[in-house]
């Protein structure tokens, strides 16, 4: 982007608009103030003024009731006597002045000086035109290029029949005094347009630091692409809205990125395990002998066999596929013994083996009952492939007991258990006494088309686990395995009593991209313990069972059966 695409860029942001708004404000708000404040000091000025330019009108009355101070309070005769007596006292000073001139033209000041000659042609040669009788006049003038105010006071004294008349003249100079306060309206506009710049820089500076998460959204939109959804937007160290909208951004994406992901993944697997079948289709019907009809049968039968191959891949592709969607599980409370039966009484027509029921937990679990039956059914039939008719399989489940590593017995425990369910986890496990898996298999059969190295001659897509493993964190669960060769396997789904809430996974984004990439992430598998854990419930053999789950009575302790 060049110079001037930048400045369009930046004249159109947010942050200069957000600023350029406040500034706008903010002059107004100054210039009204900075106005007002000045309109009132000029008209404050004005009255002071005028009021200052009554007080010599109001000291020669004084002057005049108190009569002649060496005559004994005799009242003054003359016009003359009177503004002589009153000039005694000195000029005003400041920006006063004061003049006094008689009928005939003579003019009296003051001895002091004073700042303005009042004794000029352009004041005695129309003062008397200026005059009212009786009256204070205030006229402003121009003298000597300086704005004058004037008081003109007419006074005049009857004395002997004869009437003596006379001028007071009191003048300020309200120029200077005016061009003072402009004065400080220039120093308040400069500094105005210092605060307005100095807000301006550390405005432009603020903004910049409190939109800056917005400004890497923008660039980790303009970056995002259907390509590459990994960037992500750093999310400042606050609790604000701003901070709030990187979360939800990053947490948007992720969701995106867990989307296409599964979407690349299916198509990518989708189109890579149909090859084959395809192929082989056609090269049935490449080598159809189309006059034959038992040739024709036989390839009939070979391609609806593929196709229903097929269906099951695509079948099984698509639960992955939807592994990653809130809502791929639709929990309800279910019984849990009734669960294992059920589950029991379905995989037994998978083959002729040793079908066992270890021990029932008893209580309620939050569970999707269609897709956990699902994936405890595909672990049977896994069961099933790497074991013969002498083998044992056994299905059964168990409450883990409390963290401190006591078993829970008696009423007491049943009222903790109650009041603390969310905390409980239930554990189903499969298992077999059958070929057993190397230990080097145990993450690479969870992934996508992964199979152990002893099941290269057993049917089958490998999906199974990968599905069985989404079911589980779908739950907000695991499934682990413990397994050895030449003795068997057991495979344990650990899923929180309360469903997916109460194991703590709580965000759906966060659990969508989990269940989302079930498929490339290693399984939470975890080698055979020194001891086996200890479990609350009844074996099938121990009589009548005595539930341990949060609808139970009173619950015995007793190992699990099984094999490990």
């Amino acid at each position: 982007m060049n110079a001037a695409g930048a400045l369009r860029t930046e004249l159109h942001s947010v942050r200069f608009r957000l600023l350029a708004t406040l500034l706008v404000f903010m002059a107004v708000g100054l210039f009204v103030a900075g106005a007002a404040t000045h309109a009132a000091q000029l008209k404050s000025l004005n009255d002071r003024v005028n009021a200052e330019l009554q007080l010599p009108r109001k000291n020669l009355d004084e002057l005049a009731k108190q009569g002649r101070p060496n005559f004994g309070g005799a009242p003054y005769t003359t016009v003359h006597d009177l503004f002589r007596t009153y000039l005694r006292n000195g000029a005003p000073g400041g920006f006063e002045s004061v003049m006094t001139m008689l009928r005939g033209g003579n003019v009296i000041l003051p001895a002091a000086e004073q700042p303005t000659n009042l004794n000029t042609p352009a004041v005695t040669d129309h003062v008397w035109d200026w005059s009212s009788p009786g009256q204070t006049v205030m006229r402003d003038i121009d003298l000597d290029g300086r704005q004058v105010r004037l008081a003109i006071t007419s006074v005049s004294l009857t004395a002997g029949g004869r009437q003596d008349q006379g001028l007071l003249i009191a003048s300020s100079e309200i120029g200077a005094q005016r061009a003072e306060v402009f004065g400080s309206m220039w120093t308040f506009a400069l500094a105005s347009l210092a605060t307005l710049a100095l807000t301006g820089l550390v405005g432009y500076l603020v903004t910049g630091r409190l939109l800056s998460p917005v400004r890497r959204l923008r660039e980790a939109t303009e970056a995002t692409t259907f390509d590459d959804l990994t960037k992500r937007v750093e999310v400042p160290d606050s609790t604000d809205d701003i901070a709030q909208l990187a979360m939800n951004f990053n947490r948007m994406l992720e969701r995106l990125e867990s989307g296409f992901d599964n979407q690349r993944r299916f198509v990518h697997d989708a189109s890579h395990e149909l090859r084959t079948p395809m192929t082989i289709i056609r090269g049935y019907l490449e080598l159809l002998r189309a006059g034959d009809p038992d040739d024709v049968d036989q390839t009939r039968m070979l391609l609806l066999d593929e196709l229903d191959r097929m269906q099951v891949l695509v079948d099984d592709l698509l639960i992955l596929a939807r592994s990653g969607r809130p809502d791929f599980v639709i929990p309800a409370w279910v019984e849990a013994d009734d669960l294992l039966e059920d589950v029991l009484n379905r995989v037994r027509v998978l083959g002729e083996r040793q079908w066992h029921l270890d021990a029932k937990p008893g209580g309620l679990i939050r569970v999707d009952r269609r897709r956990l039956t699902q994936a405890l059914e595909q672990l049977a039939a896994n069961a099933v492939k790497h074991t013969t008719e002498s083998d044992r399989i056994s299905v059964g489940g168990a409450w883990v007991e409390n963290d401190d590593g006591t078993p829970q017995s008696g009423r007491a425990s049943v009222v903790r258990e109650l009041a603390d369910s969310a905390s409980r986890e239930l554990e189903i496990w499969v298992s077999d006494t059958g070929t057993g898996i190397p230990a080097e298999d145990h993450e690479r059969i969870f992934e996508r088309f992964g199979k152990g190295s002893n099941s290269a001659t057993s049917e089958g897509s490998g999906l199974g686990l990968s599905i069985v493993k989404a079911i589980a964190e779908a739950h907000g669960g695991t499934v682990q395995l413990e397994s050895e060769e030449g003795k068997g396997s057991r495979f344990v789904l650990r899923i929180p009593s309360g469903g997916k809430d109460a194991g703590g996974k709580t965000d759906d984004s966060a659990a969508a991209d989990s269940a989302g990439r079930s498929g490339s992430e290693g399984p939470a598998v975890k080698g055979p313990p020194a001891k086996g854990p200890r479990y609350k419930g009844t074996g099938a053999a121990g009589g009548k069972p005595n539930p341990a789950g949060p609808a139970s009575g009173i619950d015995l302790v007793s190992p699990a059966g099984g094999t490990p």
